[in-house]
């Protein structure tokens, strides 16, 4: 179990639009947060952790919503930050919708070390095992890294020093959909850069 605590966010609106379309499909409407300066949101302390430490975090706090966030069919979002003394905590989830996760932007000196957001349930017509351009560019925004827990149970590590996204860790590593269906997993890379997710011929999955 995860303690979270309550971060008082406040600022221009973050959206985590995070469903890409097949292409046999519409793609619908999206709001794009409104451009900002290109800052760095993460101030840490200089104890505070970072690589493997964060990614193990952030695995078991997915895995500890990602049951919700399936069965309800909706994307849950919410930031992770380190406090003074170095310790790594979760915001409360925020209940998004079937394809988006709205909250606030991140403000200087609050210690954000990356976002985070589900994927919802398995869909057919969604490809929603890799993240999106726009969860990519939401997080490179403002300047933090992300993490995205999909219905096939992996998590992608959004990294804004990169501007690229890979696997944490693979199929089941987190709780899956039962009824995810595999069969595309063979087009799954282990990571893209945001150039390769805009060549990157759509399929459901």
């Amino acid at each position: 179990m995860f303690r979270t605590t309550a971060l008082a966010l406040t600022g221009t609106l973050f959206l985590a639009a995070c469903i890409a379309p097949p292409t046999t499909l519409q793609t619908p409407p999206v709001t794009a947060a409104q451009p900002v300066a290109a800052t760095a949101y993460s101030v840490a302390p200089p104890n505070a952790p970072s690589g493997q430490v964060v990614d193990s975090f952030a695995r078991a706090f997915l895995d500890s919503i990602q049951a919700q966030s399936i069965a309800e069919n909706v994307e849950y979002c919410g930031y992770f930050f380190i406090d003074s003394s170095g310790q790594l905590f979760g915001t409360p989830p925020i209940r998004g919708r079937s394809a988006s996760c709205s909250m606030n932007a991140p403000q200087p000196g609050q210690g954000v070390v990356a976002s985070y957001h589900t994927h919802g349930s398995y869909r057919r017509a969604y490809a929603a095992e890799v993240p999106s351009i726009i969860d990519l560019q939401s997080d490179f925004q403002f300047g933090i890294d992300g993490y995205v827990s999909t219905p096939g149970g992996r998590i992608w590590l959004v990294d804004f020093q990169t501007t690229s996204t890979m696997q944490v860790c693979g199929r089941n590593c987190v709780y899956a959909d039962p009824a995810y269906n595999d069969r595309n997993d063979h087009r799954i890379r282990q990571s893209y850069t945001l150039t390769e997710l805009r060549q990157r011929k759509l399929f459901s999955d």
